[in-house]
């Protein structure tokens, strides 16, 4: 069943193949030039003498593949609701609740995480980075790990308003608060001790601090990968509850 849905990806990006593309490499040049190098010219070590660039390179990948899952999640779960009702046709299939919320969450993930390959494989070019196979693929598991828990959050918003205005306000304040309160640009000792000490703890920078410590010291944390992983997955199910009453409605 889940091949249905990845045709469906396919028969939905085929539409807007041009501007997908064009947007998929523009971004993270525009990021590059707004952010790196920038950020470059003033930090060029982390404070534990990590190359500051090799520092960033996840971070700016996490913040590409949330940009690129917005519009997917406000696709599928808000425009397909409120719209074009192609999520109640949707859950007229023999398919449970659980499975259409999953399914779509996958693909979704599926989608981003390859628009985001793109943007890795420009981001490394223009940082002039060189990483192993290994660390590549690391980053590759946290921008899905990082997604799920963005997707998440973008689907339980498209399932409690109604209105295009509210969803891309307080997806734009969401946005701003994953940049700056999940340690992707910048190190959480340059915060104060009480407000880093709360930030550490959101999943979005247990994700963050996992990759970075795989890459840079070699160390798996299970701890910050399993947390964000089971609160992923809890949240999925909630949104499974949520999307059954608001269809009810």
């Amino acid at each position: 069943m889940i091949q249905a849905f990845l045709l469906r990806r396919w028969w939905l990006f085929r539409r807007r193949m041009f501007t997908t593309l064009t947007f998929v490499v523009v971004l993270p040049i525009l990021i590059h030039l707004a952010l790196t190098v920038g950020i470059g010219n003033i930090f060029m070590e982390t404070i534990e003498k990590f190359s500051y660039q090799k520092w960033l390179f996840p971070g700016l990948v996490m913040i590409v593949n949330t940009i690129m899952i917005i519009p997917i999640i406000y696709r599928d779960f808000f425009d397909s609701r409120i719209n074009s009702r192609t999520l109640i046709t949707l859950s007229l299939t023999p398919l449970s609740k659980i499975q259409l919320v999953g399914f779509l969450l996958l693909t979704a993930l599926v989608e981003a995480t390859i628009f985001s390959m793109v943007a890795m494989t420009i981001f490394l070019y223009l940082m002039d980075l060189s990483l192993s196979m290994l660390d590549l693929f690391y980053n590759l598991v946290a921008i899905n790990l990082f997604g799920l828990i963005v997707s998440n959050g973008l689907i339980t918003l498209s399932l409690l308003t109604d209105r295009t205005n509210t969803f891309f306000i307080v997806t734009f304040i969401i946005f701003l608060f994953i940049i700056f309160c999940s340690e992707l640009l910048f190190e959480f000792e340059y915060y104060p001790l009480k407000i880093s000490a709360v930030l550490k703890n959101l999943p979005t920078s247990m994700i963050s601090n996992w990759c970075r410590g795989l890459i840079f010291n070699g160390y798996f944390d299970w701890k910050l990968f399993l947390t964000p992983l089971g609160i992923g997955l809890v949240w999925t199910t909630i949104n499974t509850a949520l999307l059954k009453k608001t269809l009810r409605q």
